[in-house]
């Protein structure tokens, strides 16, 4: 994952960077905000080989919203939630710790269907 700030230097990044830039922002601008990660259906494929993240932004009136920054568009049932924090060292779907020359290298295959 990049940094919000340099994602936004660079003008580019993945859908970790976009929803780490949105709930960077969405705080800045007094809404509180938290950061999903989890797996998305694409386009109507059951076979998902990467994870996925969005973000969620508390809105007086409404609660939690969801919105997908990569994807511009508001999550619905083809989103599966793993987990929630405040930013990706909070939600990733993999932590640990490296001991000398270790390397590492996440391979995972998710199949989302309704």
């Amino acid at each position: 994952m990049t940094p919000a700030e340099e994602a936004l230097t660079l003008k580019a990044g993945v859908c970790q960077d976009h929803s780490h830039i949105f709930t960077a922002v969405a705080r800045v601008m007094g809404f509180p905000a938290r950061y999903i990660s989890g797996y998305l259906m694409m386009d109507a494929s059951v076979e998902q080989a990467a994870s996925h993240a969005w973000a969620e932004a508390h809105v007086p009136g409404l609660g939690w919203v969801a919105f997908d920054p990569a994807n511009g568009i508001s999550p619905d049932e083809r989103y599966v939630r793993v987990a929630a924090g405040r930013d990706y060292s909070d939600a990733s779907p993999v932590s640990g710790i490296l001991l000398g020359q270790a390397e590492e290298k996440l391979a995972v295959t998710v199949t989302v269907e309704q």
